[in-house]
C-alpha cells in the first residue's frame, strides 16, 4: 500500500510569543507556542482538491489499518495507539491521550479564530456471527471504489478524512485563525462517556460530528431515553391462579394505554417516538404465573422534552393499569461504563440538540462546503442518536459532515465509498478554514 505514496515529513512550526486567545479550550493541555500571523486568504477549492489527492492513498491506508483493529467499546487500546502514532507521523503540534483513553491531537491556530474539533469515535458495535458477512470484518477488503469492514461508515473511513486533514493544510501553507483538534473518542457507543470527558476537559467553540451524512450536512438529532415500566404482583403456581396477582393483565392495559398516547410535535423532528421492545419476568417455568413484569420502552424525545417530561406523561398509565395486588413503577435506564484507562461512570440518557437553521454554523458550514464541493449540500437532521447531545450540553454548537452513509451502519454490509471519502478530504479542510473565521458578533445573542 506503500507504493506511489508521498513521504510525510513533521509539520514545521513557527514559533512566537503567546497572544491572547478567545477561543475556548482547556487550560491543562500541553502548549506549545501560538503560531504568529493573520491567517492567509483561503485558496481556491481546486487548490485544496489537488493537494488533498496527493494524500488520498495514505489515507485510505490508514482507514484500512483501523477497520483491520477491533475496537469494541472499552478496548479501544490497540486502535488509540495506531490513532495516536498516525498523528504524531503527521506533525500535529501536540499529540496526547486524556484520562478516559481519548486521542487528541491539536493543529495551532494563528490568531484568536474560533476552536474547532473534529470528533470521530474510535469504537464500534458487535460484527456479530462472522459467517455472515460476504467479506471478513475486520478484513478491511477493497473493491472497486469501496471499502469493507466493522465501522467502515461507523465512523473509520470518516475518521481517517478528519485525520488527513492537517496534513492538506500544512501543505498549502496555512493555519486557520483558531485551534483545531482532531479527536478520536471513546465508548460512543455505550453512551459517549468519550465526548463526555472531552466537554468537560477541553471545551470547544464548535465541533463536526463524522456520524454518516452521505457528504451532506446535519444539524441535530432527537434524544433517546430508555424507559422500563415494572408490574409487580404475587407469583403462585399456574394450577391456583386465583391465590396470587397476576402482572400480566396489569401491564396489558398498560400497554393499550400506550397505542393511544398523544407524543409531542416538533417542527424540525416531527416529534417524538416512542415503541415498547422487550418484556422481561423474574419467572422462566411455565408453570408458575409470575411475581414481576418489566417492559422496555425506547422513548426517542425531541429536544426540550426531558426524561422527566417522559415519566410524567407515562405515570397516569401506570396509576390507572394497577390493581388489588398488583404495583407499577418507572425508571429510566444508566448504563454504567468502563473505559479502558480505568474511568468509570453511569452515563445518562442520550440528549437530542439542534441548531437553527439560521445559525451562523450551519450557514458558514454550509456556504464553505458547497464553494469546495461544487455543488448543493442538503442541510438535515439525523434520524438516530450521536455524541453531539453531550457536546450540546456543554454549550459546543456541532454539526456533522462525514463520506459514511447511514443505511450501512451496524449491518453486515458496513462499507464506505472510497470516492466519497476523496471528496470528504478537503471538504473538511474547507471546514477548518472556514469555521474558525465566525465572529462574535455573528453568533445570535
Amino acid at each position: 500500500m506503500a507504493s506511489g505514496l508521498h513521504e510525510v515529513r513533521p509539520l514545521l512550526r513557527t514559533i512566537h510569543s503567546a497572544t491572547p486567545q478567545t477561543s475556548r479550550h482547556a487550560g491543562t493541555i500541553p502548549a506549545n507556542q501560538d503560531v504568529k500571523g493573520p491567517p492567509l486568504p483561503a485558496p481556491e477549492p481546486q487548490q485544496i482538491a489537488a493537494v488533498a489527492s496527493r494524500w488520498d492513498a495514505r489515507m485510505l491506508a490508514f482507514a484500512q489499518r483501523a477497520i483491520q483493529t477491533p475496537s469494541m467499546p472499552g478496548e479501544e487500546q490497540e486502535i488509540a495507539r495506531l490513532l495516536a502514532d498516525e498523528l504524531r507521523l503527521l506533525g500535529y503540534d501536540d499529540v496526547w491521550t486524556d484520562r478516559a483513553g481519548n486521542v487528541i491531537g491539536v493543529y495551532r491556530g494563528s490568531g484568536s479564530g474560533r476552536s474547532v474539533q473534529f470528533n470521530s469515535h474510535i469504537d464500534h458495535v458487535s460484527p456479530g456471527e462472522h459467517t455472515l458477512w460476504q467479506r471478513p470484518p475486520f478484513g478491511g477488503v477493497i473493491e472497486g471504489d469501496t471499502l469493507y469492514g466493522r465501522g467502515a461508515s461507523d465512523v473509520k473511513g470518516a475518521l481517517a478524512t478528519q485525520v488527513y486533514l492537517v496534513p492538506v493544510m500544512h501543505e498549502l501553507g496555512l493555519r486557520p485563525s483558531g485551534d483545531i483538534y482532531v479527536v478520536g473518542v471513546v465508548l460512543e457507543e455505550v453512551g459517549g462517556l468519550g465526548t463526555r470527558t472531552l466537554c468537560e476537559d477541553m471545551p470547544t467553540d464548535y465541533a463536526v460530528l463524522s456520524e454518516a451524512t452521505n457528504n451532506q450536512l446535519r444539524r441535530g438529532h432527537r434524544g433517546r431515553v430508555p424507559v422500563r415500566a415494572t408490574f409487580t404482583g404475587l407469583s403462585v403456581h399456574a394450577s391456583a391462579p386465583e391465590r396470587g396477582h397476576n402482572p400480566h393483565y396489569a401491564l396489558a392495559r398498560f400497554v393499550q394505554a400506550l397505542e393511544g398516547l398523544e407524543l409531542v410535535k416538533d417542527a424540525t423532528f416531527g416529534g417524538s417516538s416512542m415503541a415498547p421492545t422487550l418484556i422481561a419476568s423474574d419467572q422462566t417455568s411455565g408453570n408458575v404465573t409470575p411475581g414481576t413484569l418489566t417492559l422496555a420502552i425506547d422513548w426517542r424525545n425531541v429536544p426540550g422534552e426531558s426524561a422527566d417530561d417522559i415519566t410524567a406523561q407515562l405515570e397516569p398509565l401506570v396509576r390507572a393499569a394497577e390493581t388489588d395486588g398488583v404495583r407499577g413503577t418507572l425508571s429510566v435506564q444508566q448504563r454504567p461504563v468502563r473505559s479502558y484507562t480505568g474511568l468509570e461512570a453511569l452515563m445518562p440518557t442520550t440528549s437530542g440538540f439542534v441548531v437553527a437553521a439560521d445559525d451562523p454554523l450551519i450557514t458558514t458550514a454550509a456556504r464553505a462546503l458547497e464553494r469546495q464541493l461544487g455543488r448543493p449540500v442538503e442541510v438535515g437532521t439525523w434520524a438516530f442518536a450521536t455524541d453531539g447531545g453531550h457536546l450540546s450540553r456543554f454549550g459546543i454548537k456541532t454539526i456533522g459532515f462525514s463520506p459514511g452513509e447511514e443505511r450501512f451502519a451496524h449491518t453486515i454490509h458496513d462499507q464506505i465509498s472510497l470516492s466519497k471519502m476523496r471528496a470528504a478530504l478537503p471538504g473538511n479542510v474547507a471546514l477548518a478554514l472556514a469555521l474558525p473565521e465566525i465572529t462574535h458578533d455573528e453568533e445570535p445573542a
